[in-house]
């Protein structure tokens, strides 16, 4: 009983008590609000309208009533569906071919294309669902005779049943690998705990041996000192690919010399943001320990595990300040779906504008540290010009 009170003592005296009583509260409101929307509704979808007709905009309509469905293009020309998928802005293209309404009165079969993005299978699922709903609901209309009101003839009802055969392709991950969530997912958060822990450690490591004021004299000095660390990262992700494509057949589509741009930009983006964040840490010891302010956010809010459009609309601003989320904007779109660099022209511009904001926070740290030996210098003169006492 003796231990008892005493290890209860022990606990009271300190912090871990309200360790142990808060951590679970804030991990579990976090947690929840990240994960509370688990389905997506209105998913965005292309439609490619061939057939022009009055029967193919009330098609279109219906399925833009769907709650899981949101019709945002409509495009009256042919076209390849990759160029709608590439960038992530569509989750799904729909092909209404020519003469679907006549067919459609004649009794003759249409095959309507469907193309689903698969890459995020987690995303597609009621959409999917819905779209299969809709072109049921349509035949099975068709067969009950509503054309009636029309007024068509018994003879020319005859044979009209199922006449719009919905043909489902799911692209670039047919099979639900999860080499192209998962473990592209902890490839990824493997890189950013090595990359992200040394280029944290760059300034504190400087100041304690005493250099960081010399490196500071040249700005282009210290923003040197990333480039080591975002070579060699990029070298790393060719490697890891390579294996994954070689070893665990990774469909991996990018033209090799392309994708070193945006390998490039992530490196150096994530090198910056560890040298900023752990800037104003005493010692590289810990400075090392800020590591997990760039893993869980990247973790949760990156599209690693979920797809973006499932979190709540801040999170999804606050992820388009991580590196990570950049990154797989390119995974997916060039290394997954084939993509070239020109079709990724917007997601360039927006890695590089990361990478400004980046620079400009390092500036205005390197200013600061200025002043502030500026300031201890001007102090140790006057302290020295004074008379000393008596």
């Amino acid at each position: 009983m003796r231990a008892f009170a005493d290890e209860w003592k022990h606990l009271f005296n300190g912090k871990m008590v309200y360790m142990i009583l808060f951590v679970p509260i804030v991990v579990a409101a976090m947690f929840g609000y990240v994960f509370k929307n688990n389905q997506i509704n209105d998913a965005s979808i292309a439609v490619v309208d061939l057939d022009h007709s009055n029967y193919s905009r009330q098609l279109i309509n219906k399925l833009d009533a769907s709650q899981y469905i949101d019709v945002r293009y409509v495009q009256e020309n042919e076209a390849d569906p990759n160029l709608f998928l590439y960038n992530e802005k569509f989750f799904a293209v729909i092909y209404l071919p020519a003469g679907l309404e006549e067919n459609r009165l004649k009794g003759i079969q249409s095959n309507i294309g469907f193309y689903v993005d698969n890459t995020m299978g987690a995303a597609t699922g009621n959409l999917r669902s819905a779209v299969a709903e809709v072109i049921s609901t349509e035949n099975a209309t068709l067969a009950g005779g509503s054309l009636k009101a029309m007024g068509l003839s018994d003879s020319q009802l005859t044979g009209m049943t199922t006449n719009m055969l919905l043909q489902q392709r799911l692209l670039y991950n047919p099979t639900n690998s999860t080499l192209m969530t998962s473990v592209i997912g902890f490839v990824n958060t493997v890189m950013i705990s090595l990359i992200g822990s040394a280029a944290l450690t760059i300034v504190p490591r400087l100041r304690v041996n005493g250099k960081l004021e010399g490196e500071l004299e040249h700005w282009s000095n210290l923003l040197m000192r990333v480039l080591p660390y975002a070579l060699v990262g990029c070298a790393a992700f060719y490697l890891s690919l390579g294996v994954l494509k070689q070893v665990g057949g990774l469909r991996f589509e990018a033209n090799v010399w392309e994708i070193s741009i945006p390998f490039l930009l992530f490196t150096t983006t994530l090198s910056l943001l560890g040298m900023a964040l752990g800037w104003t840490a005493a010692t590289p010891d810990k400075a090392s320990s800020r590591i997990m302010l760039i893993m869980l956010p990247s973790f949760l809010l990156s599209g690693a595990q979920l797809p973006t459009v499932m979190l709540p609309g801040p999170l999804q601003t606050i992820g388009n300040i991580l590196p990570l989320t950049w990154q797989f904007k390119f995974l997916r779109g060039m290394g997954f779906k084939g993509g070239d660099l020109q079709y990724f022209i917007p997601e360039l511009g927006g890695f590089l504008l990361l990478l400004t904001g980046l620079l400009l926070v390092i500036f205005i740290l390197m200013a600061r540290e200025k002043r502030k030996w500026a300031k201890s210098v001007n102090t140790q003169d006057t302290q020295a010009a004074q008379p000393a006492t008596p």
